[in-house]
């Protein structure tokens, strides 16, 4: 009986975040994908006509019939996917499941949408084409489900890769894949430092308030084009091998994010800041759109520096945990 496994990374240290959506109108953002991301695998089985979804991090199970609505599925997400994807008639079983925790801020949400469409499409035999699943991926969100969706998060779980995306006008895109040399590459691996905060990321009041704010505000918004820039500086600066200006860039851009609203910058988030906060630290990035939980990339001026924050962090922040993270050089793949 067929099987099919499929893996999505997931995205941190997103440069220019908050400049890919409709009200920003035009944008870029400068991410990096990264492992681990999300595993899907879908496959055969005995049983009544439809898909058995598991879902291993929630401990959760049920059954997807065609035609159910995806807003009274236990995981809307889940149930908009399989109607995007045009399950093919008879029994199924679709597991799904990561090493991000739910709530990370890691565009995770995005990787599982692009995993669960990309499974489902080499089971029809598709060949997978990027683009195309990020961009579906990206209407499942924001058609099927109405929900406020940024771009970047698609592509990198489609594309992978340190990359820059521009969006000339929302929601169409142009990703420029950044081309490291192996030393930049290596000191990445070494020396990135992934945060994860207390809680499972839930921002959404703070949100829905800085939509209301950039909306009125327009396009032109003086800190959306700080953003902006913060992108494109941080893409030179990975290119150009200069980890120290792109420390600086990270750390410039989540001070942009807090003039947003101060709440996107979490009362925890201050305090691994503090915790960092020296030597040892050449930037940090409150990943995706801030707020409460979430996480924070962290870059380290050598590997040693990293052990060092890792030790500080745990005596100094006890209720937060680390993600060891590795560059994802492609997107999905089967």
């Amino acid at each position: 009986m067929p099987h099919i496994s499929v893996s999505a990374p997931t995205r941190i240290a997103d440069l220019g975040g908050w400049t890919d959506t409709w009200f920003a109108g035009h944008g870029a953002v400068c991410h990096l994908a990264v492992w681990p991301g999300v595993d899907v695998s879908v496959g055969a089985e005995r049983g009544p006509a439809g898909v058995q979804v598991r879902l291993r991090n929630f401990d959760r199970e049920w059954h997807w019939s065609a035609g159910t609505p995806p807003q009274v599925c236990p995981d809307p997400l889940i149930g908009a996917c399989l109607d995007e994807a045009e399950v093919p008639e008879g029994a199924w079983v679709l597991d799904v499941g990561s090493q991000v925790p739910p709530g990370a801020s890691m565009g995770t949400s995005a990787s599982v949408c692009v995993a669960v469409l990309a499974a489902l499409d080499r089971l029809r035999g598709t060949a997978l084409d990027p683009a195309s699943l990020a961009r579906r991926a990206h209407l499942v969100e924001t058609r099927r489900l109405s929900q406020q969706s940024g771009i970047q998060d698609q592509w990198a779980a489609a594309a992978g890769g340190p990359a820059l995306i521009e969006m000339a006008a929302y929601p169409s895109a142009r990703r420029t894949s950044l081309t490291l040399s192996p030393e930049t590459t290596a000191a990445l691996d070494a020396r990135l430092l992934v945060v994860l905060l207390a809680r499972g990321h839930d921002s959404s009041a703070v949100h829905r308030q800085v939509v209301e704010a950039l909306q009125h505000a327009g396009a032109g918004d003086a800190r959306l084009e700080a953003l902006r820039r913060c992108a494109h500086e941080g893409a030179a600066a990975l290119v150009a091998d200069d980890l120290d200006t792109y420390g600086a860039v990270l750390t410039r851009n989540t001070g942009i994010q807090a003039q947003l609203h101060a709440s996107l910058v979490s009362a925890e988030a201050h305090v691994v800041i503090e915790a960092v906060c020296g030597p040892d630290a050449i930037g940090w990035k409150v990943n995706g759109a801030g707020g409460a939980g979430g996480s924070i990339t962290v870059l380290a001026a050598s590997a040693e520096s990293r052990a060092r924050l890792v030790a500080a962090l745990g005596s100094r922040c006890p209720w937060a945990t680390h993600l060891d993270v590795r560059l994802a050089r492609t997107g999905v793949t089967a």
